[in-house]
């Protein structure tokens, strides 16, 4: 009896066990406080397109991540857009160099990500592991200044984001697994574990010249609307004088047509001077009107390009 009655304890004292060890999934960051990227299932087996050097004005989201297989950069003296939901994916030895400045503001449900090749949850495809020290991290130089980075996340690099200037915003930024720090700003730790961090100048420094203190607008929307309307107006003004010069140009043919003849009689009424003037009408309409196609043609180009950048 004794006997029967211990086996059942052990029995129940394991199952205890077991049920008392914590799940090692508990001890994940929360993916809503670290801005953890919502992959789209069309990364899973798309290639990579791979990326190094100075970055063009606006990096666009593309169903495909950038593979960054050496040092990128923001140019002095550049502004480069990042748009939401695009994802870095860093080799090894390689980071982001900020020298202009640069305006990467994701959303909530589409953050910019900045992580390891080795980063399963924003490269399915990868057969490794990630690991903090993976890449270099972000190195935001002192000619920066106005920089942003909203809804962003950073993970498995050396530094995460290191500025030689306070005068930047990081509104939030989750940072995960990064190896000797999150955020440094002119040489003093900011943030250290995974955390998600909300870093603004101070109101002082935010009223300095030439310094943001809230995300920046779109910097080529100006521009881009210049290019747009300029392009609709010349696009308008090609169709119209097209269609006149096209109406004046068969208007004059005809009537060379009609004084155009071989019939000695008819001939006597024609007066030569008239002739060479309605010949010379005709071509210039005829010229006008390739003009109008061509003013067309630019204006549609140019209307059109206003919405690539």
């Amino acid at each position: 009896m004794a006997m029967g009655f211990r086996f059942p304890s052990i029995i129940l004292l394991s199952l205890l066990f077991v049920l008392a060890i914590p799940d090692a999934s508990a001890s994940e960051p929360d993916s809503n406080s670290l801005l953890l990227p919502v992959v789209p299932k069309s990364f899973e087996n798309e290639k990579t397109i791979s990326i190094s050097g100075p970055l063009q004005d606006t990096i666009k989201a593309n169903r495909t991540p950038y593979m960054v297989v050496s040092d990128i950069e923001v140019p002095l003296g550049k502004i480069v857009v990042i748009q939401p939901g695009t994802v870095f994916l860093f080799k090894n030895l390689s980071g982001l160099h900020v020298q202009g400045k640069l305006i990467a503001v994701g959303t909530k449900q589409r953050p910019i990500v900045f992580s390891s090749e080795n980063d399963r949850t924003a490269n399915p495809s990868t057969s490794q592991y990630p690991n903090p020290y993976d890449w270099n991290g972000i190195y935001v130089h002192a000619d920066a200044t106005g920089s942003v980075f909203s809804f962003c996340a950073v993970n498995y690099s050396v530094y995460g984001i290191v500025s030689e200037t306070k005068f930047f915003r990081a509104d939030p930024v989750s940072f995960r697994q990064n190896g000797k720090s999150n955020l440094v700003i002119e040489g003093k730790n900011v943030a250290s574990g995974d955390t998600t961090v909300n870093y603004t100048t101070s109101i002082t420094g935010a009223q300095a010249p030439g310094i943001a203190s809230l995300p920046e607008s779109d910097p080529y929307q100006f521009k881009r609307d210049i290019v747009r309307y300029s392009g609709f107006s010349l696009l308008l003004a090609g169709i119209a004088g097209g269609i006149y010069s096209g109406m004046q140009w068969k208007k004059y043919q005809d009537e060379l047509n009609s004084i155009s003849t071989n019939d000695p009689n008819a001939i006597r009424s024609i007066n030569e001077t008239d002739w060479v003037a309605t010949r010379n009408t005709r071509d210039n309409n005829r010229l006008y009107t390739g003009l109008g196609a061509a003013v067309f043609l630019l204006g549609a180009a140019g209307f059109y390009w206003s919405f690539t950048f």
